[in-house]
């Protein structure tokens, strides 16, 4: 974890000094959150990040727990804070997991609030005791001796018999804003309303099953809970399409599920098999520019948008359609000029949907900024295109839009 980078965090985290008198201060989050790294490296000073918190996991579900810190002295320039950590378990048994952590060592301003170094991930099993963890952090400023406790809790209960019915609007919630407010006991329906009203693997649906492939690798608790749906499914379609949720979900996982998939399913598994479980590094349509933002839109890493923006300035010759349509009716068309019409539509693509989800997505905008304030974008053109996007994310929409 690089936790190098100062920012002020909010209303959510706000640490407030005693009365003037200098003291280390700091938060424990429980969190579903997988972009505290990104958003602490990636974005400029000031800008307020967003970590969701979780108070309710069940066995099998991933979550961490991250320390943050604030007002901790600074001797010659350089702090020093460690952390002793204990985990009090529903019975009130404690268990000491690390005294004399370093939370955080080395050269800092000592403005804002800092990630510490110390990140522990969490999966809760079956044989735990279901009820209230507690995990108690007690900090130590070894520059000028103040302390902090701090505590955050969880609570651990068995996964639900049936899980909620989602309509499609609700989808489109719940798998475009995952990444900020992160819902798995949703997924299932999600799923199942996807199956409905987005029936059968093609060209426009493939980004989406590998979007909910993503959230259930993401999500290991709620594989049993796919496996019934795969079982369920009735058409040829529709168990393709759970298959290939399934075949995104990995190849150790999918390698793990398998025997336990019926024979049809396990034959559109097969059929999937030369299908890329993960993005290609080289983009080739515009479904696989979808599918890097579906993988924004359940982690918010930055890395998707970095990959976007690179996608503004595509190496070769371009044709508009108009230009194509133009040479085709002459019948002027070359074998190259369907690349170089490919190579037009994916970079409008990329510009419109950096737009659009700039106005849309905070933390997209905040990207996008430090990118281009700290020279990361190369090409004046694309570095352009980025000062247009970022100058009409920030005026309002006009009314009656």
């Amino acid at each position: 974890m690089n936790g190098r980078m100062g920012k002020w965090f909010g209303a959510m985290l706000l640490l407030i000094a005693a009365c003037g008198v200098h003291a280390v201060e700091g938060k424990l989050v429980a969190t579903l959150s997988r972009n505290q790294e990104d958003q602490w490296d990636h974005i400029l000073p000031n800008r307020p990040p967003h970590i969701s918190t979780v108070n309710r996991v069940v066995p099998g579900q991933p979550f961490s727990i991250c320390l943050y810190l604030s007002d901790f002295a600074l001797k010659d320039g350089t702090a020093d804070v460690t952390v002793d950590l204990e985990q009090v378990d529903p019975d009130g048994t404690r268990k000491t997991l690390g005294k004399d952590l370093a939370a955080w060592r080395g050269k800092s301003d000592g403005k804002g609030v800092f990630l510490s170094t110390i990140k522990l991930k969490a999966v809760m099993e079956e044989k735990d005791r279901p009820g209230e963890y507690r995990m108690i952090a007690r900090l130590r400023d070894r520059s000028d001796g103040s302390e902090k406790l701090l505590e955050c809790s969880w609570l651990l209960t068995a996964l639900p018999k049936q899980f909620p019915a989602v309509n499609f609007k609700q989808c489109n919630e719940v798998l475009t804003n995952y990444y900020r407010s992160p819902q798995p006991e949703l997924l299932p329906g999600v799923l199942e309303c996807c199956l409905r009203e987005r029936p059968g693997l093609n060209e426009k649906t493939l980004s989406l099953y590998y979007g909910l492939g993503l959230l259930f690798r993401m999500n290991p608790q709620l594989h049993g809970e796919l496996l019934r749906i795969a079982a369920e499914q009735q058409t040829e379609e529709n168990r393709r399409a759970v298959a290939a949720v399934i075949h995104f979900l990995g190849k150790e996982t999918e390698e793990k599920l398998r025997p336990e998939l019926d024979a049809e399913t396990r034959r559109e598994l097969d059929g999937l098999a030369s299908l890329p479980q993960e993005i290609p590094g080289e983009i080739r349509n515009a479904g696989e520019l979808d599918q890097l933002w579906f993988a924004f839109f359940a982690t918010g890493n930055v890395e998707p948008i970095r990959r976007l923006v690179g996608e503004l300035n595509r190496p070769g010759e371009m044709l508009t359609p108009d230009e194509f349509r133009a040479k085709k009716e002459k019948g002027g068309t070359t074998p190259g000029d369907l690349p170089k019409l490919m190579n037009f539509l994916i970079c409008a693509a990329a510009n419109w949907s950096l737009s659009s989800n700039a106005k849309q997505h905070p933390l997209v905008r905040y990207y996008l900024e430090a990118m281009l304030a700290r020279g990361e974008i190369k090409h004046p053109r694309s570095a352009g295109l980025v000062g247009k996007m970022l100058r009409n994310a920030s005026t309002p929409e006009k009314s009656g839009k």
